[in-house]
């Protein structure tokens, strides 16, 4: 069982607030489901997987369930007051501290109905989305106090420069197929290949999103010379 979560990176449920967490329900999401009935014929045609793999509803329903350890009934709704102002219909990322290689992104109100001042339990639910996340993107510096040394994965692709000599660039992959982002910041016909195809790099943003990383590492030629940034962030069900 978690201690606690995290939520916007600043406030911790046990620690800052004095609560304990009793329950935590997260669901997975729902698939997007498409198919097209055959009129006069037998079955559907399932579309669900036309790109590649089905899409994903966000996760509602997720319910977090808490008690206020002090037990103070006569603090309990200036605390109820504050929780509300920190995370009451906001979109805020919540770590949880079992998964602490991974947030979601999740938007949760006070459930008034589920929440007992007699008792001092505090409910959140609301929804997240599809997907949980890497806490750290490729671009990122590495918190090394929380990286997990037998499941992290370390992904360092910032400020990478590109020669002739130094011309490839290998994204270790991470669960669901995203676009990655190349952040240029100098380019002399930059340029690399990807499924037979050959994309121009422009300093700036580029995103192309013909140019996946899912669960397998991809690993990309460049030609041409410049300095770039790679934005990767694994997600996963």
């Amino acid at each position: 069982m978690s201690i606690g979560v995290t939520f916007a990176d600043k406030v911790h449920t046990a620690d800052d607030w004095g609560l304990k967490l009793l329950s935590i329900y997260i669901p997975m999401p729902e698939p997007k489901t498409q198919t097209i009935d055959i009129s006069g014929g037998d079955g559907t045609i399932d579309l669900t997987e036309i790109n590649g793999r089905p899409s994903y509803s966000d996760r509602d329903g997720l319910e977090l369930v808490f008690d206020i350890m002090d037990g103070n009934y006569s603090t309990w709704f200036s605390k109820y007051s504050e929780f509300a102002a920190s995370v009451h219909g906001r979109k805020v990322k919540m770590v949880l501290d079992d998964d602490p290689d991974h947030y979601y992104m999740v938007r949760l109100k006070l459930d008034g109905k589920k929440t007992n001042p007699v008792y001092g339990q505090i409910t959140f639910s609301g929804t997240a989305e599809p997907f949980k996340y890497d806490l750290q993107a490729s671009n990122e510096d590495w918190l090394w106090d929380t990286f997990n040394f037998e499941t992290g994965v370390i992904r360092e692709l910032k400020d990478l420069s590109i020669t002739e000599e130094n011309n490839t660039i290998t994204i270790t992959g991470g669960g669901i197929d995203t676009a990655p982002v190349f952040i240029v910041t100098e380019a002399d016909n930059l340029q690399f290949a990807y499924g037979g195809r050959t994309y121009t790099l422009k300093v700036g943003r580029n995103r192309f999103p013909a140019v996946r990383v899912g669960e397998d590492d991809v690993t990309l030629t460049f030609s041409g010379t410049g300095k770039l940034s790679v934005e990767y962030r694994g997600r996963y069900l």
